[in-house]
C-alpha cells in the first residue's frame, strides 16, 4: 500500500503516462531542433540542449526516436549537422551507413540490410 492513497491510487496511470509522454515528445523534439541550430553558433549551448534532451527522455522513460538519435554524438555530446561537423559516408557493401563527429572523431556504424526478395523478384 502506498503513502499518498490506497488500492486506486494508481488508477489513472495509464492516462496521465500518455499525457506525460506526448509531452516529453514534444519537449525533446523542440530541445533537439535548438540543438542542431546552434551547432554552428554555439558548440556549448547545443551541448546544454543535448543533454536536457535525453535527461528528459530518460526521466520520463520516453525513448528519442532513431532518426534523431542518429544524429546526437555520444563522445561530445553535439548535435551533428552533416557537412558542418558530421561526416556521413555509405559503404554498401562492408558496413553500411558511417557518421563521423568532426569534434571528437566518435563513429557510430549503421547496417544496412538489401532487399534480396526483392531484388531476386520473390514478391509474396
Amino acid at each position: 500500500m502506498s503513502f499518498m492513497g490506497g488500492k486506486n491510487a494508481r488508477r489513472n496511470y495509464g492516462k496521465t503516462r500518455a499525457a506525460v509522454a506526448s509531452v516529453a515528445t514534444e519537449r525533446f523534439q523542440i530541445l533537439l531542433d535548438q540543438a542542431k541550430q546552434m551547432a554552428r553558433k554555439d558548440e556549448k549551448l547545443s551541448q546544454r540542449y543535448v543533454s536536457l534532451a535525453r535527461k528528459i527522455s530518460s526521466r520520463t522513460k520516453v525513448r528519442i526516436p532513431r532518426e534523431s538519435k542518429m544524429y546526437l554524438c555520444k563522445g561530445c555530446g553535439l548535435a551533428l549537422v552533416p557537412g558542418y561537423n558530421a561526416k556521413i559516408r555509405l559503404h554498401a557493401h562492408t558496413t553500411g551507413i558511417v557518421i563521423s563527429c568532426l569534434s571528437c572523431g566518435a563513429v557510430k556504424r549503421y547496417p544496412v540490410r538489401a532487399k534480396i526478395a526483392a531484388s531476386k523478384g520473390l514478391a509474396r
